[in-house]
């Protein structure tokens, strides 16, 4: 769909100063929490970067109308406050957070991160396609979702593993090892080199714990890094055959459900066949018999996808915060989206208050917790996936809570 992309032309001083003074307010926003302005929320703000310079293109052509343009802005800036806001409380307790990574890596966590990450290499290999063609289809299907927790709980584990380990001397060589084994991972996958967010993101996040008990790798082993983390991403994009211009493409397509929607005389179209139940939570809809959650085609990116192009190609664009809800919510109905955001945080404030006092859980946990908060804008069904993940988390933690005394780390 990079054909979308035409509909977006950057023309005209008054354009490119309201697209330098947006970008400021993305940079600024951190700030009055208390943050870095670059910090391990960054892929959040990077996302929301291009979506701003789509919509403002689209205001300056007269594709986007006033009324959508407030309603992007006012839905994507509260959601990057609230993240913020949700961001800030983990690295408030740095020394906590700082002594459970140490504790959790130098014993067996680090041994059973390892070998989470074996598996994750072997299912991909089996299972994810090759050829370059989309990892949407089989990832849409149900018995995906047994898998998917294990997932989003083990690879950033890794990736913040990686680094943690790398202080420990003892730990330095399965360090490496997980390195390897989290690119092979993301590479068999299909991924576009999303190895080198995943492990962005782990040194921001320790770099934004810095302080008492502080977690560094030394400037030597970061060369080490990136002398394997280059060639390999350079290597995953000559394998799917993507080009420099197809990855400036990509960073500009993260506006693609934007594109879709709100550039539409009709941003509800896609939607019209979704239940509001559907919209609020898809999971739960589709246990409970919903008709049109548990239609494929009516999973917000297929339907924009099926409506632009006349057929579902299982490479629909994600769910876009923005987009999703002037799509799924229009009007007053906006509240109804706004409570599912809310449930979101507040779980997630709640599995934040729990594990902060258990540092296997808290270890184990907080890098999803990170990745959460940093995809969620991006995409509203990984909001909704996680309410389920956090609420089986909470649900977890209460027996480990009599465990955790009795049995050490290693």
């Amino acid at each position: 769909m990079a054909d979308l992309l035409e509909l977006v032309q950057l023309d005209g001083l008054a354009l490119w100063l309201s697209i330098v003074v947006a970008l400021a307010g993305i940079a600024v926003i951190p700030r009055f929490f208390g943050l870095n302005r670059v910090n391990a929320l960054a892929f959040a703000q990077v996302t929301l970067a291009f979506n701003v310079v789509i919509m403002l293109a689209g205001w300056d052509s007269h594709e986007v109308s006033g009324y959508s343009i407030v309603h992007f802005f006012a839905t994507e800036y509260a959601f990057l406050c609230f993240t913020c806001a949700a961001y800030r409380p983990i690295i408030a307790r740095r020394r906590q957070v700082n002594a459970a990574f140490a504790t959790f890596f130098a014993g067996r966590g680090g041994t059973w991160t390892a070998g989470l990450m074996v598996a994750i290499v072997a299912f991909n290999y089996a299972i994810a396609p090759s050829d370059g063609s989309s990892r949407i289809a089989y990832m849409t299907s149900g018995w995906f979702s047994l898998v998917r927790p294990v997932v989003q709980l083990t690879t950033p584990m890794a990736y913040v593993g990686i680094l943690v380990m790398l202080t420990l001397p003892r730990r330095r060589t399965l360090g490496f090892v997980l390195l390897l084994l989290s690119i092979g991972a993301s590479i068999l996958s299909g991924s576009k080199a999303s190895f080198l967010f995943g492990l962005a993101m782990a040194a921001l996040l320790l770099r934004d714990l810095s302080g008492s008990g502080r977690l560094e790798v030394r400037a030597a082993d970061r060369w080490k890094i990136a002398a394997v983390a280059i060639p390999m991403a350079l290597y995953a994009l000559a394998r799917l055959e993507v080009t420099p211009a197809d990855v400036l493409d990509r960073f500009f397509l993260f506006g693609e459900a934007n594109i879709l929607t709100y550039f539409s005389d009709r941003p509800t179209e896609a939607c019209e066949g979704v239940s509001t139940f559907a919209s609020m939570h898809r999971g739960l809809a589709r246990a409970l018999g919903d008709a049109s959650a548990n239609d494929i085609d009516t999973l917000f990116g297929f339907a924009l996808t099926k409506l632009h192009v006349g057929i579902n190609t299982f490479t629909g664009p994600n769910g876009r915060l923005s987009a999703y809800m002037i799509c799924n919510f229009p009007g007053v109905q906006m509240v109804l989206g706004w409570v599912v955001v809310a449930v979101y945080f507040a779980l997630l404030a709640l599995l934040r208050r729990r594990i902060l006092n258990r540092p296997l859980q808290l270890a184990a946990v907080l890098p999803y917790l990170v990745t959460s908060l940093n995809n969620a804008s991006q995409d509203f069904n990984l909001i909704m996936g996680d309410i389920t993940l956090a609420c089986l988390l909470l649900l977890l933690t209460v027996p480990l809570i009599r465990r955790q005394r009795r049995y050490s780390l290693g």
